[in-house]
């Protein structure tokens, strides 16, 4: 049913085509559980963030349905004339989950030593008013105030830097927590359960208490934590 794709495409997006083609052609109609995504990984050659990516995109766009515990699933109420016109720019435009943390990673770490370094002098209100947003949305049901409230939080870590270079060249980054996909994949395999979410709100508490210490070493360790949870959830959590 699945091939090896072309590596000259983004994999997610070929991914998601021979998965709609599999729908289209009646190897998979609505209510078919697919393939575990380490089958699919496996068949078509391809990492598992791949799939993940692929298969958060499909169930944006209700075309597959994920129930946790079980599996993936075609969407009942799927049609197959709807998938003709599907469009997939949702993955292909969207940047690769794991590009986004090894970036946001990177230069996170890098500009802490920018906001330690005067923080005394530095106004951090907008940080602890984010971070106070993000403790009174910490549940899966508020799962999207969660997140706007994350933004807020590491705009407002960002412009600690007091270097409108740094501000700048963030901006790109900082837009990532907004796109749909993200969110999708953040929810499904990193943020997934209320455990999970407060887990996350103590790492950037513990971050935030780390800065107002002016202690680098701490502030280093809840980044480091952070993304490596996430990379963690992304690539090796199983359905």
């Amino acid at each position: 049913m699945f091939n090896k794709i072309d590596p000259n495409r983004k994999k997610s997006v070929k991914v998601a085509e021979q998965i709609i083609e599999a729908i289209e052609k009646g190897a998979l109609s609505p209510g078919d559980k697919l393939p575990s995504e380490h089958e699919l990984a496996d068949k078509m050659d391809v990492s598992r963030p791949s799939v993940r990516e692929a298969l958060s995109g499909l169930q944006t766009l209700e075309i597959v349905e994920t129930k946790i515990g079980s599996g993936t699933y075609v969407s009942d109420s799927i049609r197959k004339s709807n998938l003709i016109s599907t469009d997939l720019s949702l993955i292909e435009e969207e940047i690769s989950h794991l590009h986004i943390i090894e970036a946001r990673k990177n230069l996170e770490g890098a500009m802490l030593e920018m906001v330690v370094e005067n923080i005394d002098e530095k106004d951090i209100g907008p940080a602890e008013k984010a971070l106070d947003k993000m403790k009174s949305h910490s549940t899966e049901r508020e799962y999207q105030e969660y997140m706007d409230a994350d933004h807020d939080y590491h705009r407002a870590l960002v412009k600690l830097t007091d270097n409108p270079l740094v501000v700048e060249a963030a901006q790109p980054l900082l837009a990532t927590i907004d796109g749909s996909l993200y969110r999708e994949l953040t929810r499904k395999y990193y943020l997934v359960d209320d455990s999970r979410i407060k887990r996350c709100f103590n790492i950037h508490q513990s971050l935030f208490n780390s800065i107002k210490r002016a202690d680098l070493g701490g502030a280093s360790a809840s980044i480091e934590r952070h993304w490596g949870l996430m990379e963690d959830a992304l690539e090796k959590s199983e359905n």
